[in-house]
């Protein structure tokens, strides 16, 4: 019998606690102060380790939080370590108000002598929390309170790197006028805050960090630059800015702003692929594989980077690292748009390979693209023609099993 009334008054006791956590996560002051004058503990913690303090700063409960203090509530308590499974485990009210932008709490806390060099989870500051939220008013008010500026995380990372990577205008503007560093490096890849925004295409953010002294060309742990990585993904508003700013592709290294703009014309990046050409990359420049972008374009089927390589001045009959021509890989693809266009620009339609001298209709008939062939024939190409092993089209396309061409072909 004792037991049982032991257990039921731990079960009221338990329950008051509780209740006190969701009269502040309900907003009810009168219950909140009803529930501490019955005894109910401010520093009680919930099931996930947070106190009543951590439920109104979540929730903007000024007025709450002011009670909760008076009565004893820890400004800094933390969640319990027990609950480190929780996201915001070992957070602080103070975190829990900079997480959902509640300035005046922020201010309420720090003037109750809340630690703003408190740690978050992963070695964040208060700082780092504000920045990556873009909560422009926190910010201001941690910066006017003097909390280090360059403060790195765990992974060494600092708020102008978190601003950076969300794309926060605003808040990467307060940072540098506060001295934040724009050539900061994380120590392991290397990465500087250009970067971060040139790969998520801010071009706001790339543009202020420019004008503070961002190094343009800076090279990361793999050796990429800021405009290597807005060249990958296609954010052709900072391409044009960095390389307007001097940035060169793959930091000058030749070879590399060839495999960028090789990696552009397979990819069918048509507006990367301008950009570059604009700023004088050869049209005809040789790929690594031993072809050239006009080939690799013409395979692709990428007819509206053909047409802009052909208007820089490639040749429609440039040959690869085999003798053939852009003709015989379009044929040999069956891209019938980019073959049009080729015979439209000279393209010869007699040209010969130079291992096996076969003519694209030699190409086309030995992969069954039917139309190709006939589009080449109507053009004017020779089913008579024989290759290097004494073959037609037709023969070819008939040995292949194509017997609907070799019908084409007598």
């Amino acid at each position: 019998m004792k037991r049982c009334i032991l257990f039921l008054l731990c079960s009221l006791i338990l329950g008051a606690d509780q209740g006190l956590h969701s009269a502040v996560r309900a907003g009810d002051i009168d219950k909140v102060k009803a529930l501490i004058e019955a005894g109910v503990s401010v520093k009680e913690r919930d099931n996930l380790g947070g106190t009543p303090l951590h439920d109104a700063a979540w929730g903007g409960h000024k007025e709450i939080a002011v009670l909760l203090l008076d009565k004893g509530a820890e400004v800094d308590a933390p969640h319990m370590d027990i609950n480190a499974a929780h996201t915001e485990s070992g957070s602080t009210p103070l975190h829990y108000a900079i997480l959902t932008n509640h300035l005046d709490m922020v201010e309420l806390l720090a003037s109750r002598g809340a630690d703003l060099k408190r740690r978050h989870r992963v070695g964040s500051t208060a700082l780092h929390l504000a920045a990556s939220r873009g909560h422009k008013e926190i910010v201001q008010f941690l910066l006017a309170n003097k909390v280090e500026v360059d403060a790195e995380d765990g992974s060494g990372a600092t708020a102008l790197d978190e601003a950076a990577w969300k794309g926060h205008t605003a808040v990467v503007e307060l940072l540098l006028k506060a001295g934040a560093n724009p050539k900061h490096r994380i120590k392991d890849t290397k990465i500087t805050p250009l970067h971060e925004a040139a790969t998520r295409g801010f071009l706001e953010v790339a543009q202020l960090l420019i004008v503070a002294g961002a190094e343009v060309d800076a090279k990361d742990q793999g050796g990429s630059t800021p405009l290597d990585e807005a060249l990958r993904q296609r954010h052709t508003l900072v391409v044009d800015y960095l390389m307007g700013k001097g940035a060169k592709i793959a930091g000058g290294d030749a070879r590399g702003a060839a495999r960028q703009m090789e990696d552009a014309v397979l990819k069918g990046q048509t507006e990367v692929v301008q950009l570059l050409l604009e700023r004088k990359m050869d049209p005809d420049a040789p790929t690594a594989n031993g072809s050239t972008l006009i080939h690799d374009a013409c395979l692709k089927g990428h007819i509206g980077i053909a047409e802009l390589l052909l208007a820089a001045g490639a040749s429609a009959n440039a040959l690869n690292a085999n003798g053939a021509t852009p003709l015989h890989d379009a044929a040999l693809a069956g891209q019938l748009a980019v073959a049009q266009l080729l015979l439209e620009r000279g393209a010869d339609i007699h040209a010969l390979d130079r291992d096996s001298k076969a003519t694209p209709l030699h190409y086309a008939a030995s992969w069954g693209r039917e139309e190709m062939v006939s589009l080449l024939l109507k053009k004017g190409g020779d089913r008579t023609r024989k290759n290097k092993a004494g073959k037609t089209a037709g023969e070819l396309a008939r040995a292949a099993g194509y017997d609907g061409i070799a019908e084409l072909l007598k």
